[in-house]
């Protein structure tokens, strides 16, 4: 689990040790290229280091304000470079990229080929939305922050995503 606090004074280094696999996994799993989640990766904590002062603990976790970053800047990316989900798959995913990434090591076992399948079925939203909570380990109050919405709104749209994905299982 991340942190969600820090000590005075805020340190960019700790931040950098604790959150850098769990954004570059993050990226990687919406955009499926690893040079170009490794890019996005270092800019996310570019614009971390830059608007560090700006972060306010009152108005959220620590965890949610840097997966907001995340998030912003791989919406850009795909909205910059008209990426689709159909588009990047047609270019074969990375299945040994390095060992950042999760992903990867887990596509092994026979439950994870039927979780990618599942995933593969559903869109680029709801794959971003499933990962909030289940790769990045989110609340729905941090899940809410990020996308806008209260926290019953976002455990309302888990359940119906579960269960379209128990019917995609089938």
């Amino acid at each position: 689990m991340l942190p969600t606090r820090l000590s005075s004074p805020i340190d960019f280094e700790q931040i950098y040790r604790d959150y850098h696999k769990n954004v570059y996994n993050y990226i990687y799993g919406q955009i499926l290229h690893r040079e170009t989640a490794e890019d996005l990766t270092a800019d996310v904590f570019v614009a971390v280091a830059t608007h560090l002062g700006q972060f306010d603990p009152a108005r959220g976790s620590l965890t949610a304000w840097i997966f907001t970053i995340a998030r912003n800047l791989t919406l850009n990316y795909l909205m910059r470079s008209s990426t689709r989900l159909e588009e990047v798959r047609e270019e074969l995913p990375e299945k040994s990229a390095p060992a950042l990434s999760t992903w990867d090591d887990s596509l092994r076992s026979p439950e994870s080929l039927r979780a990618e399948h599942i995933l593969e079925q559903l869109s680029v939203e709801k794959r971003r939305f499933l990962e909030l909570r289940y790769v990045l380990g989110l609340s729905n109050e941090e899940i809410g922050r990020i996308a806008g919405t209260t926290a019953t709104a976002v455990s309302q749209r888990y359940h119906r995503l579960l269960a379209k994905c128990r019917k995609l299982d089938k």
